[in-house]
């Protein structure tokens, strides 16, 4: 399992991560019976780039343009249950589904510069998302996740083709695949050589018309699965390819200019190398999470100020400087759902952190644009080694400002992302959405949070939580908690499409993380958590399960903030209602960590800086352990009853 750093990476790494190379050449539909049982032309590697589908499909046809003679498929990897395909850096790659056939699906071909230029050292691989296939067939990209926009029309017909596959291959199965619902799905080579049967090819005019449904009758029955389950389908596909972790990190030793990655770093004046008294610095990092629902939410922090000594390239030592004199703020990120727009990968901003309670002072992202799925450059020199393109889109690069008081601050940032979730398999995540009539099902999963801190630094906290249908976590905090008590009632939220969500007891709850992925052989879920909120008290900054290292400029041992897993096999065999949280190594400990409090903890113990005694206290509160444990409330015979 990768880790991400909460530092920049290193230059190796890095370059190692956005090299590669290749060439273009027009695409051929090979001989029908020329198949090969690999997932790619290449080796996972230098100019080779590894991408995943966003639906799980094992059987996709697809070609390379740089060996268009042979024809690969997607295979489903049993560890990761991720649909994958190998490609040369540069390649234009053709899908369809054909089998010893003339007759076949075309779902278009994808440029894979648009995708992923090589692989990199994110911690996931680049989606391939089904409007991507789509946009390979229309030629333009979507402009609205509506069923009126032409390319996404395309998309929700093979989607539509892509669910009554998987409900017809499932029938069998232990647990059905439901209309609406996204599982994996195994084409077979037996059923790709029916496709003989059909009245003809698919086209794009047949998506658009309609035609497809009456020409694919004989080999699937499409009226299995709505226009609108489809659409739902859809749109689960793409609010997930945008769930993930997003982080930006304090400068670590770069120069302007430099293709190394600078942070997010700026200033109050139009030249931050200026020699002015009047000079000042800010530099960042942050956290971010978005949700299954496309709510994005988390926290960060800033230093600023002006430099101890003159430095004509304060990127050099700006940050050793600030981390040791300068005392962290803390800026807080409300769920909001204008961070980055799956559509076109571009921030839809402002999105706003907060630092007080005056709005106007708020630091605020305002642009940036995603590229291989992986980062949003800041500046010139990494958005070239980022894009391979000749020269520097300024309007694409990662920019901020905020406003203190006269001070007009602004510069820029480099975004990473990583940890996308993935589908929930129903064998696992159960919910009225994804089972039959008179069947049982465990989500929504109420529970409780056991927070003990470490060297006993403050005393245990319980928080109430919800593991919603939709895959997301919030919590369910009663209506009078108390600064250790903040258990929950199993309450039922009146309106869970909103940032914040009023429950049944009038009681406002907060999203607060993300189911990942589910782990068949251990019977569990795995699962990230952020608190950035006023309301968790000692909590607030709390991180659960981010697989992420926390360096330490002043040559502290790191904190390693573990994975985390839900283990619910007693659920799933209905043998008792106990579940445990374990790291991804099965260690039954679980460990939480606060980075806000892990940045005060490094101002506070220099002595030069008289910090105060509340800064020493809470400075104390970097981390500890957590256990689950299913609230008394929760109902584990929920049954589906319509």
């Amino acid at each position: 399992m990768k880790k991400s750093n909460i530092l920049a990476l290193s230059s190796t790494a890095l370059m190692m991560a956005l090299s590669g190379c290749g060439g273009e050449s027009a695409n051929v539909i090979p001989e029908p019976n020329i198949v090969s049982e690999i997932n790619g032309s290449c080796v996972s590697g230098q100019n080779c780039v590894e991408f995943a589908l966003d639906y799980p499909v094992d059987g996709l046809n697809f070609t390379c343009s740089s060996d268009p003679s042979k024809t690969y498929i997607t295979l489903i990897a049993p560890t990761t249950n991720a649909a994958t395909g190998k490609c040369s850096a540069g390649d234009k790659v053709h899908f369809f589904i054909q089998e010893k056939t003339e007759k076949s699906i075309n779902l278009g071909t994808v440029s894979l510069a648009d995708i992923g230029l090589a692989n990199s050292v994110s911690a996931s691989l680049p989606r391939l998302t089904l409007l991507d296939i789509a946009r390979g067939l229309t030629g333009q990209a979507a402009t609205e996740l509506t069923p009126s926009d032409s390319t996404v029309q395309v998309a929700q017909a093979i989607t539509r083709i892509l669910q009554a596959l998987s409900i017809e291959s499932s029938k069998n199965q232990e647990r059905p695949t439901i209309a609406g619902d996204v599982q994996p799905l195994y084409i077979s080579a037996l059923k790709k050589e029916q496709l003989d049967d059909i009245l003809g090819s698919v086209t794009l005019e047949d998506y658009r018309s309609g035609a497809y449904v009456s020409k694919l009758s004989p080999w699937v029955d499409l009226s299995t699965v709505s226009d609108a389950q489809a659409f739902d389908a859809l749109k689960t596909l793409v609010y997930m390819t945008n769930s993930a972790s997003y982080q930006a990190n304090y400068p670590v030793l770069a120069v302007e200019g430099s293709t190394l990655p600078q942070g997010l770093y700026g200033c109050n004046q139009d030249d931050c190398k200026q020699n002015s008294n009047t000079l000042k610095h800010l530099i960042g990092q942050f956290q971010l999470m978005t949700d299954r629902s496309g709510y994005t939410f988390g926290y960060g922090m800033q230093w600023r100020g002006t430099m101890s000594t003159s430095n004509e390239n304060p990127l050099l030592t700006i940050t050793a400087d600030f981390l040791k004199r300068v005392r962290p703020e803390l800026m807080t990120a409300a769920a909001q759902n204008n961070w980055i727009n799956p559509l076109n990968e571009t921030i839809q901003g402002p999105y706003r952190f907060s630092i007080n309670s005056n709005r106007t002072e708020d630091f605020t992202v305002t642009q940036g644009k995603l590229y291989n799925d992986y980062m949003i450059a800041g500046t010139e020199g990494i958005y070239k080694t980022l894009t391979k393109f000749p020269t520097g889109k300024p309007e694409e690069y990662g920019r901020w400002t905020q406003t203190i008081g006269t001070d007009q601050f602004k510069g820029s940032l480099d975004i990473y992302k990583y940890f996308q979730v993935n589908f929930l398999d129903n064998r696992i995540f159960t919910s009225a959405k994804n089972v039959a009539l008179g069947e049982r099902y465990i989500f929504p999963l109420y529970a409780t949070l056991n927070f003990n801190f470490a060297n006993n630094a403050a005393p245990a906290i319980k928080l109430g939580i919800v593991l919603d249908e939709q895959g997301n976590i919030r919590t369910d905090i009663g209506p009078n908690p108390t600064a250790t008590d903040l258990s929950g009632t199993c309450a039922v939220a009146t309106d869970s499409s909103t940032p914040e969500i009023v429950d049944s007891n009038n009681v406002t709850q907060y999203r607060i993380g993300v189911l990942g992925a589910t782990d068949l052989s251990n019977q569990a879920i795995t699962l990230r958590m952020i608190l950035a909120n006023p309301v968790f008290n000692q909590l607030n900054g709390a991180v659960i399960g981010l697989n992420t290292r926390v360096d330490n400029t002043q040559g502290e041992q790191a904190m390693v903030v573990g994975g985390a897993r839900l283990n619910m096999g007693n659920l799933v065999n209905h043998t008792s209602t106990r579940i445990s949280l374990s790291d991804f190594s099965g260690n039954n400990t679980v460990s939480w960590s606060n980075l806000y409090t892990l940045q005060l903890k490094t101002f506070t113990n220099q002595d030069s800086n008289n910090a105060t005694d509340a800064d020493k206290e809470l400075a104390k509160l970097t981390g500890g352990t957590v256990s689950i444990e299913v609230a008394d409330c929760y109902n584990p015979e929920q049954v589906r009853i319509q």
